[in-house]
Protein backbone atom coordinates (compact mmCIF):
# COMPACT_ATOMS: atom_id res chain seq x y z
CA UNK A 1 0.00 0.00 0.00
CA UNK A 2 1.58 3.13 -1.14
CA UNK A 3 0.27 5.66 1.34
CA UNK A 4 4.16 7.24 2.85
CA UNK A 5 2.90 10.72 1.80
CA UNK A 6 -1.04 10.67 2.35
CA UNK A 7 0.01 9.93 5.85
CA UNK A 8 2.89 12.53 6.18
CA UNK A 9 0.65 14.53 4.81
CA UNK A 10 -2.56 14.18 7.39
CA UNK A 11 -0.25 14.10 10.17
CA UNK A 12 1.26 17.64 9.58
CA UNK A 13 -2.43 19.63 10.02
CA UNK A 14 -3.99 16.68 12.15
CA UNK A 15 -1.45 15.44 14.65
CA UNK A 16 -3.50 16.63 17.60
CA UNK A 17 -6.51 14.52 16.10
CA UNK A 18 -4.32 11.65 16.41
CA UNK A 19 -2.62 11.49 20.04
CA UNK A 20 -5.42 9.46 21.35
CA UNK A 21 -4.48 6.55 18.95
CA UNK A 22 -0.59 6.81 19.64
CA UNK A 23 -1.66 6.47 23.22
CA UNK A 24 -1.47 9.56 24.50
CA UNK A 25 -4.89 10.70 24.90
CA UNK A 26 -4.31 13.60 27.85
CA UNK A 27 -0.99 14.80 26.23
CA UNK A 28 -0.93 18.23 24.02
CA UNK A 29 0.82 18.50 20.94
CA UNK A 30 3.32 21.24 20.97
CA UNK A 31 4.86 20.88 17.38
CA UNK A 32 5.20 18.65 14.42
CA UNK A 33 8.48 18.46 13.15
CA UNK A 34 10.58 17.25 9.95
CA UNK A 35 14.04 16.77 10.76
CA UNK A 36 16.62 16.04 8.15
CA UNK A 37 18.93 12.67 8.97
CA UNK A 38 22.47 12.94 8.46
CA UNK A 39 24.43 11.76 5.66
CA UNK A 40 21.53 10.39 3.87
CA UNK A 41 18.40 11.57 1.61
CA UNK A 42 15.92 10.20 4.45
CA UNK A 43 13.98 12.53 6.38
CA UNK A 44 12.08 12.55 9.80
CA UNK A 45 8.67 13.63 8.56
CA UNK A 46 6.26 12.82 11.38
CA UNK A 47 7.95 13.83 14.93
CA UNK A 48 5.51 15.34 17.13
CA UNK A 49 7.12 17.59 20.42
CA UNK A 50 4.15 17.01 22.85
CA UNK A 51 4.22 17.67 26.24
CA UNK A 52 2.41 14.96 28.92
CA UNK A 53 -0.06 15.51 31.67
CA UNK A 54 2.40 16.38 34.24
CA UNK A 55 3.80 19.01 32.07
CA UNK A 56 7.03 17.16 30.89
CA UNK A 57 8.05 17.95 26.94
CA UNK A 58 9.60 15.09 24.96
CA UNK A 59 9.60 14.20 21.65
CA UNK A 60 7.48 11.16 19.42
CA UNK A 61 8.39 9.46 16.68
CA UNK A 62 5.60 8.26 14.86
CA UNK A 63 6.03 5.58 11.94
CA UNK A 64 3.54 4.93 9.63
CA UNK A 65 4.28 1.22 8.07
CA UNK A 66 2.02 0.39 5.28
CA UNK A 67 4.09 -2.86 3.68
CA UNK A 68 6.13 -5.45 4.75
CA UNK A 69 9.71 -4.93 5.94
CA UNK A 70 11.49 -6.76 8.32
CA UNK A 71 14.16 -3.84 8.91
CA UNK A 72 11.12 -1.53 9.90
CA UNK A 73 11.89 -2.57 14.32
CA UNK A 74 15.34 -1.51 13.57
CA UNK A 75 14.67 1.61 11.83
CA UNK A 76 12.98 3.05 14.43
CA UNK A 77 15.15 1.97 17.08
CA UNK A 78 17.96 3.64 15.02
CA UNK A 79 15.60 6.34 14.52
CA UNK A 80 15.06 7.01 18.42
CA UNK A 81 18.81 6.45 18.84
CA UNK A 82 19.99 9.02 16.44
CA UNK A 83 16.98 11.46 17.72
CA UNK A 84 18.44 10.69 21.61
CA UNK A 85 22.07 11.75 20.41
CA UNK A 86 21.06 15.06 18.82
CA UNK A 87 18.24 16.13 21.84
CA UNK A 88 20.11 13.88 24.68
CA UNK A 89 17.99 15.99 27.27
CA UNK A 90 14.41 15.03 26.12
CA UNK A 91 12.84 11.47 26.48
CA UNK A 92 12.57 9.90 23.08
CA UNK A 93 9.50 7.56 22.19
CA UNK A 94 8.52 6.19 19.16
CA UNK A 95 5.29 4.30 17.72
CA UNK A 96 4.86 2.05 14.13
CA UNK A 97 1.63 2.78 13.02
CA UNK A 98 1.20 -1.36 10.59
CA UNK A 99 -1.69 -0.34 8.27
CA UNK A 100 -2.66 -3.69 7.51
CA UNK A 101 -1.97 -7.30 8.99
CA UNK A 102 0.32 -8.22 5.99
CA UNK A 103 3.23 -4.92 6.87
CA UNK A 104 3.20 -6.49 10.88
CA UNK A 105 6.11 -7.51 11.83
CA UNK A 106 5.71 -7.07 15.31
CA UNK A 107 6.69 -5.03 18.32
CA UNK A 108 9.68 -6.43 20.11
CA UNK A 109 13.14 -6.25 18.86
CA UNK A 110 14.57 -9.46 20.13
CA UNK A 111 17.94 -11.44 19.29
CA UNK A 112 19.72 -14.62 20.57
CA UNK A 113 22.87 -16.10 20.68
CA UNK A 114 23.15 -19.91 20.91
CA UNK A 115 19.57 -19.48 22.63
CA UNK A 116 20.47 -17.09 25.23
CA UNK A 117 18.35 -13.47 25.09
CA UNK A 118 20.90 -10.70 24.65
CA UNK A 119 17.92 -7.63 23.70
CA UNK A 120 14.73 -7.76 24.54
CA UNK A 121 13.48 -3.80 23.44
CA UNK A 122 9.41 -3.95 23.44
CA UNK A 123 8.27 -0.88 21.14
CA UNK A 124 5.30 0.42 20.76
CA UNK A 125 3.18 -0.47 17.73
CA UNK A 126 -0.39 0.28 16.79
CA UNK A 127 -2.42 -2.09 14.46
CA UNK A 128 -5.17 -0.08 12.92
CA UNK A 129 -7.12 -2.56 11.53
CA UNK A 130 -7.66 -3.31 15.67
CA UNK A 131 -9.34 0.08 16.00
CA UNK A 132 -13.33 0.70 15.25
CA UNK A 133 -14.00 2.39 12.08
CA UNK A 134 -17.65 3.74 13.76
CA UNK A 135 -15.56 4.79 17.15
CA UNK A 136 -13.20 7.07 15.20
CA UNK A 137 -16.28 9.07 13.32
CA UNK A 138 -17.89 8.83 16.35
CA UNK A 139 -14.61 10.80 17.61
CA UNK A 140 -14.98 14.06 15.94
CA UNK A 141 -11.30 14.05 15.46
CA UNK A 142 -10.72 14.85 11.64
CA UNK A 143 -7.26 12.86 11.73
CA UNK A 144 -9.29 9.39 12.72
CA UNK A 145 -12.41 10.35 10.27
CA UNK A 146 -9.90 10.44 7.71
CA UNK A 147 -8.23 7.14 8.68
CA UNK A 148 -11.30 5.20 9.56
CA UNK A 149 -11.61 3.63 6.25
CA UNK A 150 -7.89 1.64 6.93
CA UNK A 151 -10.29 0.71 10.56
CA UNK A 152 -12.42 -2.54 11.65
CA UNK A 153 -15.88 -2.70 10.04
CA UNK A 154 -15.08 0.31 7.64
CA UNK A 155 -17.82 0.23 4.45
CA UNK A 156 -18.66 2.32 1.88
CA UNK A 157 -21.46 3.82 3.72
CA UNK A 158 -18.86 4.80 6.16
CA UNK A 159 -16.85 6.77 3.86
CA UNK A 160 -19.47 8.44 2.45
CA UNK A 161 -20.35 9.72 6.66
CA UNK A 162 -16.52 10.57 6.92
CA UNK A 163 -16.95 12.55 3.88
CA UNK A 164 -19.36 14.41 5.01
CA UNK A 165 -18.47 14.65 8.51
CA UNK A 166 -15.22 16.30 6.87
CA UNK A 167 -17.02 18.90 4.27
CA UNK A 168 -19.17 19.71 8.14
CA UNK A 169 -16.85 19.96 10.43
CA UNK A 170 -12.89 20.65 8.97
CA UNK A 171 -11.53 24.17 8.33
CA UNK A 172 -12.19 25.27 4.90
CA UNK A 173 -8.40 25.49 3.68
CA UNK A 174 -8.06 21.60 5.27
CA UNK A 175 -11.30 19.98 3.53
CA UNK A 176 -10.17 19.12 -0.32
CA UNK A 177 -6.75 17.97 1.05
CA UNK A 178 -8.40 15.90 3.89
CA UNK A 179 -10.58 14.75 1.09
CA UNK A 180 -8.08 13.87 -1.27
CA UNK A 181 -6.55 11.65 1.56
CA UNK A 182 -9.04 9.93 2.18
CA UNK A 183 -9.99 8.87 -1.13
CA UNK A 184 -6.60 7.13 -0.71
CA UNK A 185 -7.49 5.16 2.10
CA UNK A 186 -10.88 4.43 0.39
CA UNK A 187 -9.88 2.98 -3.05
CA UNK A 188 -10.68 -0.27 -1.54
CA UNK A 189 -14.40 0.56 -0.69
CA UNK A 190 -15.37 3.23 -3.14
CA UNK A 191 -13.94 3.52 -7.11
CA UNK A 192 -12.64 6.98 -7.83
CA UNK A 193 -15.62 7.37 -10.16
CA UNK A 194 -18.06 7.21 -6.98
CA UNK A 195 -15.42 9.15 -4.94
CA UNK A 196 -15.87 12.15 -7.89
CA UNK A 197 -19.19 12.13 -7.83
CA UNK A 198 -19.42 12.08 -3.79
CA UNK A 199 -16.93 15.07 -3.65
CA UNK A 200 -16.74 16.53 -7.16
CA UNK A 201 -13.78 16.93 -9.62
CA UNK A 202 -13.86 20.68 -8.35
CA UNK A 203 -13.12 20.31 -4.72
CA UNK A 204 -10.81 18.00 -5.79
CA UNK A 205 -8.53 19.46 -7.90
CA UNK A 206 -8.16 22.46 -5.87
CA UNK A 207 -6.14 20.14 -3.19
CA UNK A 208 -2.47 20.95 -2.84
CA UNK A 209 -2.02 17.34 -2.10
CA UNK A 210 -3.94 16.01 -5.67
CA UNK A 211 -1.76 18.76 -7.28
CA UNK A 212 1.30 17.09 -5.25
CA UNK A 213 0.72 13.67 -6.66
CA UNK A 214 -0.10 14.95 -10.02
CA UNK A 215 3.07 16.64 -9.96
CA UNK A 216 4.87 13.42 -8.55
CA UNK A 217 3.14 11.42 -11.07
CA UNK A 218 4.46 13.10 -14.41
CA UNK A 219 7.94 13.18 -12.81
CA UNK A 220 7.44 9.72 -12.68
CA UNK A 221 5.96 8.86 -16.11
CA UNK A 222 9.07 11.52 -17.43
CA UNK A 223 11.76 9.41 -16.11
CA UNK A 224 10.08 6.38 -17.34
CA UNK A 225 10.63 7.71 -21.26
CA UNK A 226 13.95 8.43 -20.30
CA UNK A 227 14.99 5.39 -18.98
CA UNK A 228 13.27 3.89 -22.20
CA UNK A 229 15.15 6.34 -24.37
CA UNK A 230 18.58 5.46 -23.22
CA UNK A 231 17.73 1.80 -23.75
CA UNK A 232 17.04 2.24 -26.72
CA UNK A 233 20.04 4.17 -27.56
CA UNK A 234 21.98 1.55 -26.02
CA UNK A 235 20.31 -1.58 -28.11
CA UNK A 236 20.75 0.47 -31.17
CA UNK A 237 24.11 1.19 -29.95
CA UNK A 238 25.50 -2.50 -29.90
CA UNK A 239 23.07 -3.95 -33.01
CA UNK A 240 25.57 -0.96 -35.05
CA UNK A 241 28.65 -1.94 -33.14
CA UNK A 242 28.11 -5.74 -33.01
CA UNK A 243 25.57 -6.78 -35.56
CA UNK A 244 25.97 -10.72 -34.49
CA UNK A 245 25.42 -9.87 -30.65
CA UNK A 246 23.18 -12.91 -29.05
CA UNK A 247 19.42 -11.79 -28.71
CA UNK A 248 20.19 -12.79 -24.63
CA UNK A 249 22.29 -9.98 -24.63
CA UNK A 250 19.18 -7.59 -25.63
CA UNK A 251 17.25 -9.25 -21.62
CA UNK A 252 20.68 -8.10 -20.10
CA UNK A 253 20.63 -4.96 -21.34
CA UNK A 254 17.05 -4.76 -19.98
CA UNK A 255 17.58 -5.61 -16.87
CA UNK A 256 19.49 -1.82 -16.32
CA UNK A 257 17.59 0.30 -14.82
CA UNK A 258 19.74 2.73 -13.34
CA UNK A 259 20.58 6.27 -15.78
CA UNK A 260 23.96 6.51 -15.17
CA UNK A 261 24.70 2.80 -15.39
CA UNK A 262 23.15 3.05 -18.95
CA UNK A 263 24.76 6.00 -20.27
CA UNK A 264 28.24 4.21 -19.00
CA UNK A 265 27.39 1.35 -21.07
CA UNK A 266 26.86 3.40 -24.31
CA UNK A 267 30.20 4.80 -24.18
CA UNK A 268 31.46 0.82 -23.20
CA UNK A 269 29.81 0.00 -26.42
CA UNK A 270 31.98 2.67 -28.34
CA UNK A 271 35.65 1.91 -26.33
CA UNK A 272 34.96 -2.03 -26.32
CA UNK A 273 37.82 -3.47 -28.43
CA UNK A 274 35.29 -6.43 -29.06
CA UNK A 275 32.09 -7.92 -28.28
CA UNK A 276 33.37 -10.09 -25.32
CA UNK A 277 34.53 -6.89 -23.35
CA UNK A 278 31.45 -5.07 -23.89
CA UNK A 279 29.73 -8.13 -22.06
CA UNK A 280 32.18 -8.04 -19.15
CA UNK A 281 30.74 -4.49 -18.91
CA UNK A 282 27.21 -5.50 -18.89
CA UNK A 283 27.30 -8.44 -16.74
CA UNK A 284 29.26 -6.29 -13.69
CA UNK A 285 26.40 -3.21 -14.28
CA UNK A 286 23.85 -5.83 -13.63
CA UNK A 287 25.49 -7.58 -10.90
CA UNK A 288 26.36 -3.85 -8.96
Amino acid sequence: MQTDIPLKRLTLPRAADLLPLFGLPHADLVAVETLELPASAARLDNVLRVCSPGGQEYLHIIEWQGYHDPTILWRLAGYMAWLGQRAPNLPIAGTIVYLTPESDTGDRLTQTIDGRLIHDWPLLCVRLWEQDAESALASGAMGLTVLSPLMRAATSDLVERAIDIVFRRAPLEQQADLIAILGVFAEPLVSPDRLVRLVGRERLMTSSFANYLLADKTAEIEAHARMEALQQALEEAVMARFPTAPLILLRDMRRVSDPTKLRGLIVAVIQATDLGEFEQQLKQSVEI
